[in-house]
């Protein structure tokens, strides 16, 4: 009881050059890609009156699909499902917006 702050154990923060588990560098750039094509489907970036960008949000469903395939099986299980589940909402919508431009 000396005043300073009581310390709680953290995570180490990985120093420079220290690798990361691929299952979590794997899981980082899913999730970016998800974010980048519902980001292009919802056309939330300014201004929010645009045009969803297709061409953009089919490239990161794209990309994230083929990431899936190949990092699936070092994923763990619940967040295999939760990125498949997420791309299933991506690709509809796409279809949705894509049926609206025609």
């Amino acid at each position: 009881m000396s005043g300073e702050p009581e310390q709680t154990p953290e995570r180490p923060t990985p120093a420079f050059g220290t690798l990361l588990p691929m299952r979590d560098l794997a899981f980082s750039m899913l999730s970016l890609l998800i974010e980048t094509a519902a980001g292009n489907l919802h056309s939330e970036a300014p201004p929010r009156d645009a045009a969803p960008d297709l061409r953009e949000a089919r490239c990161a469903i794209d990309a994230a699909n083929a990431l899936l395939a190949s990092v699936k099986p070092i994923l763990e299980n619940e967040a295999t499902l939760a990125i498949e589940g997420m791309l299933t909402q991506l690709q509809i919508e796409y279809v949705r917006s894509l049926s609206k431009t025609r």
